[in-house]
């Protein structure tokens, strides 16, 4: 696994769902469950997967945790 594109991926996918999302732990939570890594021939599955799998169980886990804690414990900063 290539851990500098599982990184990007990581705060790719944060970064929409605090975008998406109201922005609190439990609306980028709900937003982060919605997305799938799927199709035959996607680029980079291995880290795409384990990147969106991490931050969902992180999200999950750590609802009552503040937002920028959250971040710093995946090593994110977004944009």
């Amino acid at each position: 696994m290539d851990r500098t594109r599982y990184q990007q991926y990581l705060t790719e996918y944060i970064t929409a769902a605090i975008r998406e999302s109201d922005g609190s732990p439990r609306g980028i939570a709900e937003y982060l469950a919605t997305l799938q890594v799927k199709g035959r021939f996607v680029l980079h599955r291995e880290e795409k997967q384990r990147a969106l799998a991490d931050a969902q169980e992180a999200f999950d886990e750590h609802r009552h945790w503040p937002l920028d804690i959250t971040l710093r414990h995946l090593g994110v900063s977004p944009e």
